[in-house]
């Protein structure tokens, strides 16, 4: 991330309701995001989820990370994880 005093708010929605998390750092975001995600049942995922920063490109570089975790989790809950998935 280009400037690390930024801050990071990512919302995320749940089946229970929406969860904000705010971040000063792209990687403090990520792990928070990470470790929030990781407590939702499998079968609620993927869930929506928003990323806002001042930084555009570390916000679309969240955004398409957490994706890709959330698509991970859902190829590992589908029995998907062979190589070539």
């Amino acid at each position: 991330m280009s400037e690390s005093s930024a801050t990071i708010a990512i919302l995320i929605g749940t089946p229970a309701g929406a969860r904000l998390l705010a971040s000063g750092t792209e990687r403090d975001a990520a792990r928070a995001a990470e470790l929030f995600l990781l407590r939702l049942p499998s079968r609620a995922l993927p869930t929506p989820l928003w990323v806002q920063c001042g930084d555009r490109v570390a916000g679309d570089r969240l955004t398409a990370y957490l994706a890709d975790f959330q698509a991970e989790r859902v190829r590992e809950r589908d029995g998907m994880t062979a190589p070539g998935f």
